[in-house]
């Protein structure tokens, strides 16, 4: 990969992207920078948020169907539940298994991206089409 120089922009970017604790969408991250900072344009916020998941410095959360992708400062490995009815998303994390997954083709699994849906506690609670499903 070439040797990218730090940019005031991707400071601002990554720490924007940093403060925020919803898992933003790069819309939200624009409209957090740009109440802050009114010459970074949206493209620019675009390409910083590419570069920073591809260097490592977020987590890039490519979410299913028509939702936007999210990002996320959380580098730690846990995956995402995304609530079907208020969709707010949330850490979730899995116990390891020893035995791991298996195969029926030699592949060397390098990342995994799990997005699980439902309603969160708030919705579940509050939900009138109480599922069987527990």
């Amino acid at each position: 990969m070439a040797v990218t120089r730090n940019t005031v922009q991707r400071e601002i970017v990554l720490s924007t992207v940093l403060s925020m604790c919803n898992h933003p969408s790069a819309e939200e991250v624009y409209d957090s920078v740009s109440k802050n900072d009114s010459h970074i344009s949206k493209g620019t916020v675009y390409r910083n948020l590419a570069l920073l998941s591809q260097t490592g410095k977020i987590r890039k959360i490519a979410m299913p169907g028509t939702l936007a992708d999210r990002y996320d400062f959380n580098l730690k490995p846990h995956f995402h539940a995304v609530c079907r009815k208020c969709g707010k998303i949330i850490d979730v994390c899995c116990k390891e298994r020893a035995d791991g997954f298996s195969f029926s083709e030699p592949f060397k699994v390098e990342g995994m991206e799990l997005v699980l849906s439902g309603l969160c506690s708030e919705c579940d609670e509050n939900s009138s089409d109480k599922s069987e499903l527990k």
